[in-house]
């Protein structure tokens, strides 16, 4: 009796090997044949999901755009809570940050350098390939607004202080400083770890403002 795939698993995986390609290869090392053998899967079986490398790129992007949509439902669950809002605000902004352990599980096991560094280029990946497809950019710049619209809330709750327009450029601001760190942690310039000490010092400037 023939093995039964599930067709999106596989197609999971033929992505997943993709990104492990670009990542270590580069990208003019890409094609399918190499993904194929990343994947542990022969040439023609990879060609069965997908038409070509521009197909399954597209895939791939997609992909994350689907992960960055479940974070977003996350995070705005999170940012739902009245209570504690300036720690709850940095555990956000952290979790935005690939590798990071703080505002996940602080007992779990770091994330192997690989592991985030892949994240990290595929984020950057769909933000290129976004300000080439109006649609993708919108998708994008959407669930940006709610984020910061949220996080404007939950930062007048605490400090009631604030007006609207500053607690919405205080929150533009913060999404701002972790786009920035995603960059330099593309570069190495720093870790994640470090990343993470740099959210939470500006959250703490926000909220104490």
């Amino acid at each position: 009796m023939p093995k039964i795939v599930d067709r999106k698993q596989r197609r999971d995986e033929v992505a997943a090997a993709l990104w492990r390609v670009a990542y270590r290869d580069g990208w003019s090392a890409v094609s399918l044949r190499r993904v194929a053998a990343e994947a542990g899967l022969s040439l023609g079986s990879v060609q069965h999901y997908f038409a070509g490398t521009d197909d399954l790129l597209n895939y791939a992007v997609g992909g994350v755009l689907d992960a960055l949509d479940d974070q977003l439902v996350g995070q705005l669950t999170t940012l739902a809570d009245p209570q504690h809002a300036q720690s709850t605000v940095r555990r956000v902004l952290q979790s935005m940050i690939p590798g990071a352990a703080e505002g996940s599980d602080p007992s779990s096991a770091p994330v192997p350098d690989n592991v985030w560094q892949i994240q990290v280029m595929a984020w950057l990946t769909v933000v290129g390939r976004a300000a080439q497809n109006p649609e993708m950019s919108a998708r994008l710049s959407a669930g940006s607004d709610r984020l910061a619209q949220v996080i404007a809330a939950a930062i007048r709750m605490s400090a009631p202080r604030h007006s609207l327009d500053d607690a919405q450029r205080d929150a533009r601001g913060l999404l701002s400083l972790v786009e920035g760190l995603l960059l330099q942690l593309a570069r190495r310039d720093i870790s994640p770890a470090e990343a993470s000490i740099v959210i939470a010092r500006f959250v703490a400037v926000v909220f104490t403002h």
